[in-house]
């Protein structure tokens, strides 16, 4: 590859168009890719993690989406394999079949979602759209050291994530830069997360709302529910839970 193709096919991934497709059935694949492409996608295939590895050596990918359950190199070490050589590709993972332990080392370790086989093109164009736009969490907290901390966490686990410490800020966050998941402190002084929630609803983006609070607030638990949000967990939670929540979320809101 000469130093202006491979200008060129940089260019072509920041702009979100290059997806890399991996699935050992050859039926399978060629699908996932005819469709993509009618999105507007530029869509290379894998036979295999090997294969795969292989292309993505030679060309930079902003989105692979692979089949976990392959011969050689399942999905999920074909993830891990991947991400040590291209540290900021965004990885769905795909799978017809239950493989808990599988699926749960992958979510530990920052796979964007996990989406079950049979699923509707629609659905993985809908999920494909979000993971290129901005695969980002905005987390909101008026205490910086609590903020601070989740991201720290967030992003241990292989995911891109940031702080920002009040609503208005958010908000702004989304105006500017865009994200998918916000992680949202429902208690804070100036602007709560209810009001922050429906200021971000009402840019009609597509940002995911996982609401939190240390407090006892039912009725703002409610509220926030009822403008969208979706899940409310309570401090001090698990980081597992947390990460497992917006690999469902960002799966989950693609659905419809």
């Amino acid at each position: 590859m000469t130093g202006g193709q491979a200008m060129q096919v940089q260019e072509a991934a920041q702009r979100g168009k290059r997806v890399l497709v991996i699935d050992d059935e050859e039926g399978m694949r060629v699908t996932l890719a005819a469709s993509l492409e009618l999105e507007g996608y530029e869509v290379v295939e894998a036979k295999d993690g090997i294969h795969a590895l292989e292309l993505v050596r030679q060309q930079a990918f902003t989105l692979v989406i692979s089949d976990i359950r392959m011969p050689g190199l399942n999905g999920v070490e074909t993830f891990r394999e991947l991400k040590r050589i291209q540290p900021e590709l965004t990885v769905v993972l795909m799978t017809a079949f239950a493989l808990e332990r599988l699926i749960e080392e992958a979510i530990a370790e920052g796979v964007y979602t996990v989406i079950h086989k049979p699923f509707s093109m629609d659905h993985l164009a809908r999920i494909v759209a979000r993971a290129v736009d901005s695969p980002a969490v905005l987390v909101v907290d008026d205490i910086p050291k609590v903020a601070d901390s989740i991201v720290a966490v967030l992003r241990a686990a292989g995911l891109s994530a940031l702080a920002v410490h009040d609503g208005r800020a958010a908000v702004q966050h989304v105006v500017e830069r865009g994200i998918d998941v916000c992680v949202l402190d429902l208690v804070m002084p100036d602007q709560d997360g209810v009001t922050t929630c429906a200021q971000m609803r009402g840019l009609k983006k597509r940002v995911t709302v996982i609401a939190m609070t240390g407090h006892a607030v039912p009725e703002m638990v409610s509220a926030i529910m009822s403008k969208g949000g979706y899940a409310c967990l309570h401090k001090p939670f698990d980081a597992r839970e947390l990460i497992h929540t917006i690999a469902r979320a960002r799966g989950d809101a693609a659905q419809g």
